[in-house]
C-alpha cells in the first residue's frame, strides 16, 4: 500500500498530471448533479409546494413503480414547464418571514444553524489539525529530530487507528440505532460525551503525553466515535425533518451554511490559537475551548430542537392558514408566461 502510495505522490509531483488528478474529481460530481437535474420531483413538493394535484399522481406512480418509464417522461416534461411558472403564491421570501416570525418555528431553525455551527468549529478544528495533535502528544516524532518520512508514517498510522476504530466505528453505530434511539438523543449523547471527553484530554494533557501516549489516542478514538455516535451524523437529518416542505430546503441550506462558516472560522484560527504561546504552546486550552463549545451544543440541542424519531414528515407540515395573516390573499398567477415576459 505505502509503495504504491509512493508512486501516486511521485506520479502527481508532476504539475501537469496533478492538473490532471484534480481533474478526474469533476467527472463523479458532474455525474451526480446529471442524475440529480433528472430526478423529478417529489410527491410531496408537488402537493405541498407546487400545489399540482396531476404532478403530484404521476410522481407517486413514478416513485412505486408504476409506469415508471411513461411517469418519468411526463414528470420531466411538466418538471421543466413548472420552472417557467409561478403557481399560488410563490414569494417565497416573504412567506418564509412570515412563517420564522413565529417563536415556536423560529427556535428550531436557530437552534439548527447555532448547533451545526459551534459543532463544526470543534469537529474541523480537530479533524483537519488531526496530524498536528497526533505530533504534539508526541505518538508521532518531531520530523527535525528524525527522518521525514518516519514522521508521516507515524501521523498516517495514527490518523487511520482514529478514523477506523473512532469515527468510521461510530457513524455506522448511529446507522444501526438512529431510529431506536432518536436524532435528538443521539445528539444530545454525543455533546454530552464529548464535553466530558475534551475535560480529561485538557485536565490530563500533560501527563498523559508524558506517560501513556497510547491512552491519549485512545481518548482520541473515543472522541471521533462520539462526534460520529452524536451530532456530526444527526446535524444533517435534524433540518432535513422538522421543517415543512415549503422551506425545508431554504432552512437545511441556511443551517449547513452556518456549519460551513464554523468550519471556515477554525480552519483560519486554529493554528494561530494553538501556537499563541509557542508551538502547540495553547493546545490544551484549545481543546478547553470545544469542550466549553460542546457543552454550549448540548444545552441549545435540549432547549430549541424536536425530537423526530417515529415521526412522520406530515407531522411538522403546517396548513398556511396557520401561519398565513388572514388578511392576505393568496395569488394564483395564471398566465404565467407574462411574468417572464
Amino acid at each position: 500500500m505505502f509503495s504504491c502510495t509512493s508512486q501516486i505522490v511521485k506520479f502527481a509531483s508532476q504539475t501537469n498530471n496533478l492538473n490532471i488528478i484534480l481533474a478526474l474529481g469533476v467527472v463523479p460530481a458532474a455525474c451526480a448533479l446529471y442524475s440529480r437535474f433528472r430526478l423529478p420531483e417529489s410527491p410531496r413538493y408537488a402537493e405541498r409546494v407546487l400545489k399540482d394535484l396531476e404532478l403530484t399522481e404521476m410522481s407517486k406512480a413514478y416513485a412505486l413503480g408504476v409506469n415508471s418509464q411513461s411517469s418519468a417522461n411526463l414528470i420531466s416534461s411538466e418538471s421543466m414547464d413548472q420552472t417557467k411558472k409561478l403557481i399560488d403564491d410563490r414569494h417565497h421570501f416573504r412567506d418564509f418571514k412570515i412563517y420564522f416570525s413565529r417563536w415556536r418555528n423560529l427556535k428550531v431553525l436557530i437552534g439548527t444553524c447555532s448547533t451545526w455551527f459551534l459543532l463544526d468549529i470543534a469537529f474541523y478544528g480537530l479533524s483537519l489539525n488531526q496530524s498536528i495533535v497526533i505530533s504534539a502528544i508526541g505518538f508521532a516524532p518531531d520530523a527535525a529530530k528524525t527522518s521525514p518520512w518516519e514522521t508521516l508514517f507515524k501521523q498516517a498510522l495514527g490518523n487511520l487507528i482514529i478514523s477506523l476504530l473512532g469515527a468510521i466505528s461510530g457513524y455506522y453505530v448511529t446507522v444501526f440505532t438512529v431510529e431506536r434511539l432518536g436524532r435528538k438523543t443521539i445528539q444530545i449523547v454525543g455533546f454530552t460525551m464529548e464535553t466530558l471527553l475534551f475535560i480529561i484530554v485538557v485536565a490530563a494533557f500533560h501527563p498523559l503525553k508524558d506517560r501513556a501516549v497510547a491512552a491519549f489516542v485512545v481518548m482520541f478514538v473515543l472522541i471521533q466515535f462520539f462526534f460520529q455516535f452524536g451530532a456530526n451524523t444527526t446535524i444533517f437529518v435534524i433540518p432535513a425533518e422538522v421543517f415543512p416542505t415549503r422551506f425545508h430546503s431554504t432552512a437545511h441550506g441556511l443551517s449547513a451554511a452556518c456549519g460551513k462558516a464554523g468550519a471556515i472560522l477554525v480552519a483560519f484560527a486554529f493554528n494561530i490559537l494553538v501556537n499563541h504561546e509557542g508551538k502547540n504552546g495553547f493546545l490544551p486550552q484549545t481543546l478547553g475551548i470545544f469542550a466549553d463549545i460542546q457543552f454550549i451544543d448540548l444545552l441549545l440541542t435540549k432547549s430549541l430542537l424536536p425530537e423526530s424519531k417515529g415521526l412522520d414528515l406530515d407531522y411538522f407540515e403546517e396548513s398556511e392558514a396557520e401561519w398565513r395573516p388572514k388578511n392576505q390573499e393568496n395569488h394564483v398567477v395564471v398566465n404565467e408566461y407574462q411574468t417572464y415576459h
